[in-house]
């Protein structure tokens, strides 16, 4: 399949396309995917989302369902290449690859992804702008055209109101995966509050872009509103169904897709 949006299937110059294609061939799928997944990352670093250890991008092996790629532990994200890539089973073990594993959000991705078949790509990065609106305990508003497609599929997660039976503070890592899950439901944008932007995709693509759109739209919600009182218009009908959602995102990463790999073709080892 080519890359570049222009080569994509049109008429009379008009995109003709409903979803994003999958290939036949579940092991080319497998690299593609790999590849998408390493692109985003070398992206990621471009845009400032690396903060020490933290973050994490996973994108479900289309071969074995149960099992998800991820980037290996202490590599920069601006280095990452494909072969770097670590598959991680449900039980929290490396069956392909080589590199340290980030333990940190391991049961998030596993059970949020068991939850949701649809889901492919799952990102969670530590942008600095969607850390600190996470801080506020908001969602969302519909102040820019950017922002508005995040209206009805976004959640707020408060880790610390989870409580255990005695009233202390919910530390049982399988029960908050469980809250966590439930909270996110069938949303694609969950803030964490005190913590950060999580996002989800049906394809490695529209998580990718997802993410990017969240910390910017977190980005325009903090300048607006120190600004003064944005004005937020009434919202009609929403005229995009979730499958039209998905193919935007994945339409928008393209470019980037083209721009990084033209740059920095080593993502592709």
């Amino acid at each position: 399949m080519s890359h570049s949006i222009a080569s994509l299937p049109n008429h009379n110059n008009r995109l003709q396309l409903s979803a994003p294609a999958v290939l036949e061939d579940p092991h080319a799928e497998r690299l593609q995917r790999k590849q998408r997944l390493a692109a985003s990352y070398r992206l990621f670093a471009e845009l400032g989302f690396e903060v020490g250890l933290a973050g994490h991008f996973t994108a479900r092996d289309p071969i074995d369902t149960d099992s998800y790629w991820i980037n290996p532990l202490g590599v920069p994200f601006s280095r990452i290449r494909s072969s770097d890539l670590l598959r991680v089973d449900g039980q929290g073990q490396v069956v392909e690859g080589d590199g340290l594993l980030n333990t940190s959000a391991l049961e998030l991705h596993y059970e949020l992804q068991r939850a949701r078949p649809e889901v492919v790509g799952i990102a969670h990065l530590h942008g600095f702008h969607g850390r600190v609106w996470s801080s506020l305990g908001q969602l969302f508003q519909p102040i820019t055209a950017e922002s508005s497609a995040f209206i009805g599929e976004q959640v707020l997660f408060d880790r610390h109101a989870l409580r255990d039976t005695n009233g202390s503070l919910l530390q049982d890592r399988d029960a908050v995966a469980r809250a966590f899950v439930e909270t996110f439901a069938r949303n694609n944008l969950l803030v964490w509050q005190n913590h950060g932007l999580w996002v989800t995709g049906q394809t490695v693509e529209s998580a990718a872009w997802r993410f990017i759109l969240a910390d910017d739209t977190a980005r325009a919600h903090l300048l607006a509103f120190a600004a003064g009182q944005p004005r937020i218009p009434e919202l009609g009908e929403d005229n995009f169904s979730p499958a039209q959602r998905e193919l935007f995102g994945w339409l928008n990463f393209l470019p980037l897709w083209d721009r990084i790999v033209a740059q920095q073709p080593d993502l592709l080892d």
